[in-house]
């Protein structure tokens, strides 16, 4: 992955501190971690295939600063400490970058939920047709109309199962888009009154 791919899936410009590399990278992190997911195998997997990504570009940034000034990783400190000190600008800064992290990440789950969608479709337009050819050569009974008719029955039955399963998954990523966009309307919210203070 070069500098420029890592920047983009983070989110970031070109000139963007260390700091501002692992805010986005926690942010992004947080929102798509696969433990959100639950026991949706197929959201999991996508959301695995992410967060290595994700850990990817933040190794590419994070090597490429550390190589230029020579500092290792900082240490952390409670969080309660750290915010405790945070002035309105860095509270801003944090905030905006929480919403920059939760639009990304809303954008990476409507890509895929555009993606089940269409995909669902298919499924939905194959079990039809399988339909019609059933009921069309279920009155032909054994030789080639009896094997059609069969196979076309399984086909109806499959595109089913998979358009329900579908359905859930869609449902849950349509969820999960809603939660981000609330996350992201949050910090520019947060970020705004930091700004007027």
């Amino acid at each position: 992955m070069t500098r420029e791919e890592a920047l983009r899936v983070l989110g970031l410009k070109s000139d963007a501190t260390p700091s501002e590399v692992q805010v986005a990278y926690r942010e992004l992190a947080q929102m798509l971690h696969p433990d959100k997911f639950g026991d949706n195998k197929r959201l999991r997997e996508r959301a695995e295939q992410q967060m290595r990504t994700i850990n990817e570009a933040r190794d590419v940034l994070m090597k490429g600063s550390r190589a230029s000034s020579g500092a290792a990783r900082p240490g952390r400190g409670s969080k309660t400490s750290r915010r405790r000190d945070m002035t309105p600008s860095e509270i801003a800064f944090e905030a905006e970058a929480r919403a920059h992290a939760a639009e990304t990440a809303r954008l990476t789950v409507v890509a895929q939920l555009r993606t089940m969608r269409e995909r669902r479709r298919s499924m939905a337009v194959m079990a039809a047709v399988a339909a019609v050819v059933a009921i069309v050569f279920s009155r032909m009974r054994g030789g080639i109309g009896g094997i059609v008719a069969s196979i076309a029955t399984m086909l109806v039955v499959w595109g089913v199962v998979d358009v329900v399963s579908m359905g859930t998954q869609v449902s849950a990523l349509e969820s999960r888009s809603r939660d981000l966009l609330q996350a992201r309307d949050a910090a520019r919210k947060i970020a705004e009154e930091a700004r007027k203070l």
